[in-house]
């Protein structure tokens, strides 16, 4: 998978294309990328390979996630983006990773995902978070919703809505809004209130296990669940959105044990 409208990850993109075949190794291009010639084709999400090189930033990481779906194909992080907090290889670095790669010198890490429920209707699961904000012609009013740890409220939140995300999203829009930073290996949910004008309404870290749930109040405008940027979900007053752990976690190929999270700290500063 390759960046999207950026000329230098394609040409980034034809080197690791050809480096792997150089190797020994049979290196096919996703069938939607059409700025780059390539004869060996595959459809991300549809056919099975054993792992994906993504070169992007997180933006194409996450799409590329949501188009794998349940599949558990792990992925490997070339950065080519201004933000990579998902990435751990460098541009410079991918004759290294790939080297590494077929000799077996890495680890395969799992990171935790959710899922939210709509009206019965099962979201693409979220690596970075759900947002639950106001949106176009309502951006001028208030959110008015309560958020459930399971069946028990744990506030009433007016102000521009919630971020709802598993630890590896919480250097994204959480950490703007204030919430916490947590080691992406851990298996927690983080709720952050959007701008609350509610008293003493901060961010809660709470199991794994629970069930969020956050109800549209009557007098609320028309909000939106926001599913990594990427999915979009109109709600009504009224409605309930249901957000928990998701059965299939996300499966990154990761080559230098320990420097990733560090990295995380520093990119912040």
């Amino acid at each position: 998978m390759i960046k999207f409208g950026s000329e230098s990850a394609t040409i980034l993109g034809k080197e690791v294309l050809e480096y792997a075949e150089s190797i020994g190794v049979s290196a096919y291009l996703d069938s939607s990328f059409k700025d780059l010639e390539w004869s060996k084709r595959f459809t991300v999400g549809e056919d099975n390979v054993d792992y994906i090189v993504v070169i992007g930033g997180d933006g194409t990481v996450l799409r590329t996630l949501h188009r794998l779906g349940d599949k558990t194909i792990p992925i490997v992080t070339i950065r080519h983006g201004k933000r990579g907090f998902l990435c751990d290889v460098m541009p410079f670095e991918y004759r290294y990773a790939l080297n590494s790669l077929i000799s077996g010198r890495f680890r395969i890490v799992k990171y935790m995902r959710l899922e939210a429920e709509v009206r019965g209707r099962k979201v693409p699961y979220a690596l970075n978070d759900y947002v639950i904000t106001t949106t176009g012609p309502w951006r001028s009013k208030v959110a008015r919703i309560i958020v459930y740890k399971d069946d028990e409220p744990i506030y009433t939140l007016v102000g521009d809505g919630v971020i709802v995300c598993p630890p590896a999203g919480s250097t994204a829009y959480n950490l703007a809004a204030g919430g916490p930073v947590v080691d992406p290996t851990l298996e927690v949910i983080i709720v952050t209130p959007l701008a609350p004008i509610t008293f003493c309404s901060r961010s809660v870290i709470l199991p794994p296990n629970t069930t969020i749930k956050v109800r549209l109040l009557r007098d609320s405008p028309p909000l939106v669940l926001i599913g990594d940027g990427v999915v979009t979900v109109e709600l009504s007053p009224g409605d309930e959105v249901l957000i928990r752990r998701a059965p299939i976690p996300a499966y990154f190929v990761r080559f230098k044990i320990g420097e990733h999270y560090v990295k995380l700290f520093e990119r912040c500063m």
